[in-house]
């Protein structure tokens, strides 16, 4: 019966279409970006080519980009199916408990990232505070527990 179906269905514009739309579109934004880092470099004193530049835009990342940043990378497709289900589960209340359950880690994590700046303010990962705090044996550990979870929580 699905064979039937197949044969019935028009496609509207052809397979290579469809690929030259999206390899169009990143040539465009390659493109873009390209030019914008050129115009980075040639307009402002942050260099593109700089590791620090790259890895932390200099520091000069304001709060509420650094929320809305932790909360879109917190909110996933689980977190959106979960609050679904407890809204149908619970009613109203229940996205609510949700979302304030697991918003006192990210207000933990707030308290704890101020602390960790104001001691150590050139820092930026927290394997080097840790090798810098406790050497290179704990250091070592934890870049293994950092690699391992990276590996067990998908992106």
């Amino acid at each position: 019966m699905s064979e039937v179906m197949s044969e019935n269905v028009s496609t509207v514009l052809p397979q290579g279409a469809g690929y030259g739309v999206v390899v169009g579109i990143g040539l465009f934004f390659s493109a873009f970006m390209l030019g914008l880092t050129w115009i980075q470099a040639r307009y402002t004193g942050f260099s593109p080519s700089n590791s620090e530049e790259f890895s932390s835009a200099s520091r000069s990342i304001k709060p509420g980009l650094i929320a809305s940043g932790i909360v879109s990378a917190w909110t996933w497709a689980a977190t959106l199916l979960q609050s679904s289900a407890v809204a149908y589960k619970y009613g109203i209340s229940g996205p609510w408990w949700y979302g304030a359950g697991a918003t006192i880690q990210v207000l933990l994590f707030a308290m704890l990232a101020a602390k960790l700046k104001l001691n150590s303010p050139n820092a930026h990962t927290f394997l080097e505070i840790i090798g810098a705090r406790w050497g290179t044996a704990a250091h070592l550990i934890f870049l293994f527990f950092g690699l391992a979870t990276n590996m067990c929580v998908p992106p």
